[in-house]
């Protein structure tokens, strides 16, 4: 199989307009400080992200037993679906640690996402495969012949691709779910990796729900990916997602500004900011908004909270993270 014809996509005026348009809001996150998610929302951000993955693979769990699950992961013994949402939950706060180009981590988020639910999670499958898009008749049947390396021409295609990585990450996605290297699990962990291939440009991919937009247009989801599979064309595939990406971040920014405490703003600094020392410059340059004091009482704040170390005095005056 050459994976140059599955990662082949026509260029239209919608895919630069949405482009243009999703860069400019993602310029907006950073003035605004909206990489990570306010503390309060945290939670309900990931109960989202889990639910919406869930709901798109026709879990009927709603969202207030997936929380209610996600309290006590290790509590569960209700079934399928309970196992469902905890494996995304896992999975979903392990990806930050994984390398989105490399196939041992592809494996390893498969095998814990399909833990307990399928016998060969984390392996690629060994045989045929039915491709299905909601028809009952197979659009096509997906061999094993090289699956091992095709997935990781796919994965070096997207780690060394030159186009801009929004639109590299939805054909990754797309190519994922071509290839369905699993035997169950594929769509799942083609969005989840897509995913993690944002985080790596932008962290506020790591909270945005994407998934929850996906499934509010589901059906059309699932015809721009059997319209890509059947063109050998995933162009119009990549303007559905990038629709997707453009309304979880307009919905983003409509709300208000989180009120940031002096203790949130250190705490993102450091999330983003550098492991050696830094100077009080270096922290005004992400909020440039702030007075040279207002800077210094939370600098000063941070080092009386032991989360940072102070060396030196006033202007030669450096900070490190405990």
């Amino acid at each position: 199989m050459d994976v140059g014809n599955i990662t082949y996509y026509s260029i239209s005026p919608r895919m630069l307009n949405l482009l243009a348009t999703i860069h400019h809001r993602l310029g907006e996150v950073h003035a605004r400080h909206l990489h990570r998610p306010p503390v309060h929302l945290e939670k309900a951000y990931h109960i989202s992200a889990v639910h919406s993955t869930l709901a798109i693979e026709g879990s009927t769990l709603d969202a207030l037993p997936v929380a209610d699950i996600l309290d006590k992961p290790g509590a569960v013994t209700e079934g399928p679906s309970a196992l469902e949402a905890v494996n995304t939950h896992r999975a979903h706060a392990l990806i930050e640690d994984l390398d989105p180009f490399v196939e041992h981590d592809l494996r390893h988020a498969h095998s814990v996402l399909m833990h307990g639910l399928a016998l060969d999670a984390g392996h690629f499958r060994t045989g045929a495969m039915d491709v299905l898009y909601g028809d009952p008749e197979p659009l096509r049947t997906a061999n094993a012949y090289d699956l091992p390396a095709n997935v990781q021409e796919l994965l070096r295609f997207a780690e060394e691709d030159d186009f801009p990585p929004l639109v590299t990450s939805c054909v990754l996605h797309f190519g994922l779910v071509y290839l369905r290297p699993f035997t169950a699990g594929n769509g799942r962990l083609a969005r989840l990796w897509q995913k993690r291939m944002l985080m790596r440009y932008w962290p506020v991919f790591s909270y945005l729900p994407v998934e929850a937009f996906i499934q509010r247009t589901q059906p059309a989801y699932y015809a721009a990916l059997e319209y890509a599979d059947r063109r050998g064309d995933c162009g119009e595939f990549i303007n559905y997602l990038l629709e997707r990406i453009d309304e979880a971040l307009a919905e983003l920014l409509a709300a208000p500004n989180p009120v940031l405490t002096g203790a949130d703003r250190v705490a993102l600094f450091l999330k983003q900011g550098p492991d050696r020392s830094f100077r009080r410059k270096d922290y005004l340059n992400l909020f440039p908004e702030l007075s040279t004091a207002t800077a210094s009482r939370d600098l000063a704040e941070a080092v009386e909270g032991k989360v940072l170390v102070l060396s030196g005095t006033k202007r030669q005056a450096t900070y490190r993270r405990v």
